[in-house]
């Protein structure tokens, strides 16, 4: 009788077509544009450096050192510009930023002025960290030429020093051993709306099994001595079927599509059975969660809009729509309690840091706690209706 409830299942989900292409198109269509559009939050440079104007009186030896300074970063792009207008620079002429600053700044410095500023004028949108980290560079520079002088008096070699942050260097400390990826934004992307994808099996089967409430199919299959268990499972094993294959055809966009458009290439280095293991786990999860909406919902559209809210919420809290490292600590707490983080960091163990078992199984046996919960839930609320 399972084989015969098993081959039910897979007609109804063959019958269901357009569900089956929101499982697969939408989360591509995700994976290539954040992992485009985040392509530059993870590399050291930028396709369209931030335009920033110098204005002064003079351009002299200060102020070109202070625009050679600026030019050393990948994100800026610094010119000379005697500024009449601000507004017009900004908002016609397309500058990022305005740098007022006296030709003399550097002989201000060192005379301890108190009533010396230097100036910095951008549009109200500027995010913090980019107005941070030119005045880190308007300050290197100042510093710089400061620190020149009293070398040359010193008698000492000036490029041996100035040099010296060109021999700071970052090396990653990876889990596993020979385990050398890049970051990448795809590494963030692909991880992310794999799991999100996996949770939108909800609408699939809350559409199969609603209608089979609707016409009574479930009734007349319990009418013969089914117990409601092999039914519940019935719809778990097609469904894990789908999630795998979504699980594979996800990572091979990631792998070969992302790059033909620009983007960086997914690298697999991790261990392949544990990516088995979690991707079974969330896969559970997301089954089994979307069993109870399904049995909570009276019609389709009822379940799709409540499966569709929960899944948006829980995917903006667990990390998938926004990265969790920007988030503030407190909405870093909250991810915790999301079973969308749980499968996405397990991801990201293996995608990038080269984790072990030991590093997900936390999450693993969290995700496997929610699926058997919710299982529960979905078996007492069909039963109750039965």
């Amino acid at each position: 009788m399972f084989k015969y409830l098993l081959k039910k299942e897979f007609k109804l989900i063959s019958r269901d077509l357009h569900a089956l292409m929101v499982l697969f198109i939408m989360p591509v269509l995700f994976i290539l544009i954040m992992s485009l559009a985040l392509k530059n939050s993870y590399s050291n440079s930028v396709d369209v450096p931030l335009r920033v104007a110098i204005n002064s009186q003079k351009h002299n030896k200060s102020i070109k050192a202070m625009i050679e300074t600026i030019n050393k970063s990948n994100f800026y792009k610094a010119s000379y510009l005697q500024v009449k207008d601000d507004k017009k620079v900004l908002y016609s002429d397309n500058y990022d930023f305005i740098i007022t600053v006296q030709s003399n700044y550097i002989e201000r410095i060192k005379l301890n002025e108190k009533n010396f500023k230097v100036t910095i004028y951008s549009k109200p949108d500027t995010s913090i960290q980019k107005i941070e980290f030119l005045k880190k560079l308007i300050s290197g520079a100042s510093t710089k030429l400061i620190l020149e002088d009293l070398l040359i008096q010193q008698k000492i070699k000036i490029d041996k020093v100035l040099d010296f942050e060109a021999k700071i260097e970052n090396q990653y400390i990876y889990k596993k051993e020979n385990f050398k990826v890049k970051p990448t934004s795809v590494q963030q992307s692909v991880p992310a709306w794999l799991v999100f994808s996996m949770f939108f099996i909800l609408i699939p089967i809350s559409n199969t099994f609603i209608n089979e409430k609707a016409f009574g199919t479930i009734d007349r299959i319990r009418s013969i001595n089914v117990s409601l268990f092999p039914i519940l499972i019935s719809k778990i094993i097609p469904y894990y079927i789908i999630n795998k294959i979504q699980v594979i055809f996800m990572i091979l966009v990631g792998i070969y599509i992302v790059p033909l458009l620009g983007g960086d290439r997914l690298e697999i280095m991790g261990n392949i059975g544990l990516i088995f293991i979690i991707s079974s786990a969330v896969s559970l999860a997301s089954i089994s969660f979307a069993l109870v909406i399904a049995n909570i919902a009276k019609t389709t559209e009822e379940a799709t809009t409540i499966g569709g809210v929960s899944n948006i919420i829980l995917a903006a809290l667990g990390g998938i729509m926004v990265p969790k490292f920007v988030m503030p600590k407190f909405m870093q707490d909250i991810t915790e309690y999301s079973p969308m983080s749980w499968g996405l960091e397990s991801f990201l163990e293996i995608f990038v840091r080269g984790g072990q078992f030991t590093d997900i199984s936390s999450y693993v046996y969290k995700l496997l706690i929610f699926a058997i919960i919710c299982l529960l839930i979905a078996y007492i609320l069909l039963k109750k209706r039965s």
